[in-house]
């Protein structure tokens, strides 16, 4: 009788297993056949849809613009136009990860135009942003990854105000767990924990492990970092 009670509870459990993946799957399915417009691109990383929602791009950070509380960055404005290039007049199809909502209320997405355009890594190879690590949302790591690397190869954007050789004083102290490097006198650096320490020996390398600066200590792009359209 045990047995059988045994095997009885493994099977509902593999019914249950299987309706949630079905469902899952549904879900998906219905996200991919539905496209979305951008009425208005706020800046780099965030759209605004013609249903109202305000869409930031997953895994990605963009130079800011002078908005609200936030002053201009270097090249905030021509990351609000290349985001604009890549997005105006296209249908848009948004991709999800395991958190579809940020602490503002705005929804979080891979974004991929009809002609199967990747959205956030597009920008990312044209050197308009830096990967922003932030788990659990790392589904598409590698690819983003990716294409910072691409990008810092050629130069492009913003990596040509990050020297590959640059040897400064000192190594920048890395967060293992959350992906940031600090300034070396940071109070945010000083507490990261031995086991989730490590030294970067300029941002060059930082970038290219896939850590992003940490904003209580970093200006990123560096305040000289001035292109031409």
């Amino acid at each position: 009788m045990n047995s059988l009670v045994i095997i009885l509870k493994k099977s509902i459990r593999c019914c249950i297993g299987l309706i949630a993946l079905i469902l899952a799957v549904s879900v998906g399915l219905c996200d991919a056949e539905t496209w979305v417009m951008a009425r208005w691109v706020a800046d780099g990383d965030t759209i605004i849809l013609q249903d109202g929602r305000h869409v930031r791009y997953i895994g990605i950070d963009a130079p800011e613009i002078d908005h609200n509380n936030h002053r201009a960055e270097p090249m905030g404005d021509m990351a609000r136009s290349m985001n604009r290039k890549l997005v105006d007049g296209w249908q848009l199809r948004l991709g999800y990860d395991r958190e579809k909502k940020d602490r503002y209320g705005r929804t979080l997405a891979y974004v991929y135009r009809s002609d199967g355009l990747f959205v956030n890594a597009e920008i990312l190879k044209r050197g308009y942003a830096h990967v922003l690590y932030h788990f659990p949302n790392i589904s598409k790591e590698e690819i983003l990854l990716s294409a910072q690397r691409a990008a810092m190869v050629r130069g492009r954007g913003i990596w040509k105000c990050v020297e590959k050789d640059r040897r400064p004083p000192r190594a920048y102290p890395g967060n293992r767990r959350s992906r940031r490097f600090h300034a070396h006198d940071c109070p945010m650096a000083k507490r990261i924990s031995d086991k989730n320490r490590v030294w970067l020996r300029n941002m060059w390398a930082g970038f290219w492990s896939g850590y992003a600066p940490a904003r209580e200590c970093i200006d990123f792009p560096p305040p000289q970092c001035v292109l031409s359209q």
